[in-house]
């Protein structure tokens, strides 16, 4: 794994934003009323919040920073685009910078942070399902 000084604020920043538009496209992907959205977002911080001991420091690093700005999108299709427009940065990045180890470490990191916010309400709808496959086809390149 690679030492977390190897990456700069802006860049960890990044990938921390991508992380957290992955959260927001997976909240917004299907509409489950207002007490499913708040046991999504919990379940999403939650996820967050566990990944705090993750065994990557890069990834107990990332969920200890507060995030920089807002999500993007208004809308479950813009804020799953930019959730999958922002992934290809971030693994170029991981693999410029970092190792194998990190790139999968955070792949799986943002799939897991995807599906336990989908999970979180009613279980994962075929739109939130659609969501989390295009991420890990977004991750894989």
């Amino acid at each position: 794994m690679t030492d977390v000084s190897a990456f700069s604020e802006d860049e960890l920043n990044q990938l921390l934003d991508v992380a957290r538009q992955a959260m927001w496209a997976a909240l917004q992907a299907e509409s489950d009323g207002i007490i499913g959205f708040a046991k999504e977002l919990y379940a999403g911080g939650k996820a967050f919040e566990e990944a705090k001991q993750h065994s990557s420091k890069l990834i107990s690093t990332l969920a200890s920073r507060t995030p920089v700005g807002e999500a993007a999108g208004s809308t479950p299709e813009e804020a799953i685009a930019s959730a999958l427009d922002k992934v290809p940065g971030a693994i170029a990045l991981l693999r410029a910078k970092g190792t194998e180890e990190d790139v999968h470490a955070y792949g799986q990191w943002l799939i897991e942070i995807a599906a336990k916010m989908s999970d979180g309400a009613k279980g994962v709808s075929g739109a939130e399902q659609k969501f989390i496959d295009q991420l890990t086809a977004a991750i894989k390149g």
